[in-house]
């Protein structure tokens, strides 16, 4: 049993304690129990409602699960598992050497395709887990924060730019309000200029949190500006600048953290401020659409048929065999 004159436990030896004493529980303690003794990954990031309704039980359930335990309540269980997670080696060199120890030469093809079959497990249920963890309505709240703003400012950087550029891609074709910070030429601040209380920002950002989008969504709070966060973490940076902050499942033996989930919630989001915008952002849809056809942005039949025609007149016809044989008489 845990002793609490002695220090926090350790969360592998809460999970032990909990293994030690699922005999003596009643059926609802054993249900919560189990619960948390099967998925502990999920015990920093939950919260103890969320947790007790996976669990099927109520939360004063998990309240007493961790008195029976030794615990004040459900908090001081919870702690050491945030702690764990404080403390975890992320750097990237700690990770490309676990990562070349899995797949290293020696390993051969096969120890590459369980990692591969891993990474699609893991994001498997990354998203499960965060579009469960977030739930429809706190994504509602978000998009609609997002909608009635005068502009939004999408901010993520390094690996996180994609979901922030998509986001203002997609966006774009139906709302002209969107504000890119993309740092060309060292203009990253430059884009803030004149955010207020009539503003959102939506923020992407996991830990190691980059320094640029923390010091970017502190300024824009400080503002007024409303902020919607996509991040790994309860105690993520951006925790303290909003109370739209969406909770992603990062895990992954690769290199870097996934970020499968964090754009599968940006497509969501996009999804549901086109719907927020009703009819005009349709008929605004189908102006962007002719005007991007009007410059043969999209390769279409015609397409084919032209650079067929243009094949014949060249006398180049651009078969598998004679495009490869084009390509030996070029080095040769």
């Amino acid at each position: 049993m845990s002793d609490q004159s002695e220090q926090v436990p350790h969360s592998v030896q809460i999970l032990s304690d909990l293994q030690q004493t699922y005999s003596t529980l009643s059926p609802q303690l054993r249900r919560a129990a189990q619960y948390l003794i099967e998925r502990p990954d999920e015990i920093a990031f939950t919260s103890m409602r969320q947790l007790a309704e996976r669990a099927g039980v109520q939360p004063a359930t998990m309240v007493r699960l961790a008195q029976a335990i030794g615990f004040d309540g459900y908090e001081s269980l919870r702690e050491p598992f945030r702690d764990e997670l404080r403390q975890q080696p992320t750097g990237f060199g700690q990770r490309a050497r676990n990562l070349l120890a899995r797949t290293g030469r020696r390993s051969g093809g096969r120890a590459l395709s369980q990692l591969a079959n891993e990474m699609v497990a893991a994001d498997r249920e990354n998203l499960a887990l965060s579009l469960e963890a977030i739930g429809a309505d706190e994504l509602s709240d978000a998009a609609r924060v997002l909608s009635g703003a005068r502009r939004v400012y999408l901010v993520g950087q390094r690996s996180l730019f994609p979901a922030a550029f998509y986001v203002h891609y997609a966006c774009s074709m139906f709302r002209d309000n969107l504000v890119l910070l993309d740092g060309n030429g060292g203009t990253f601040a430059d884009g803030l200029r004149g955010i207020s209380e009539d503003d959102a920002m939506l923020v992407f950002s996991f830990d190691p949190y980059s320094r640029g989008t923390i010091e970017a969504a502190t300024y824009a709070a400080e503002r007024g500006a409303a902020i919607v966060a996509i991040t790994d973490s309860l105690i993520s940076p951006l925790s303290s600048l909003t109370r739209h902050m969406l909770l992603v499942g990062t895990d992954t033996p690769a290199l870097f953290k996934s970020v499968v989930p964090a754009l599968a919630v940006a497509q969501v989001l996009v999804a549901q401020i086109l719907a927020q915008g009703g009819q005009d952002a349709l008929s605004r849809v189908a102006e962007a659409e002719e005007q991007l056809d009007s410059f043969g942005a999209y390769w279409t039949d015609d397409s084919r048929i032209e650079t067929e025609l243009s094949d014949a007149d060249t006398g180049f016809e651009v078969g598998g065999s004679d495009l490869s044989r084009a390509f030996d008489r070029n080095r040769t």
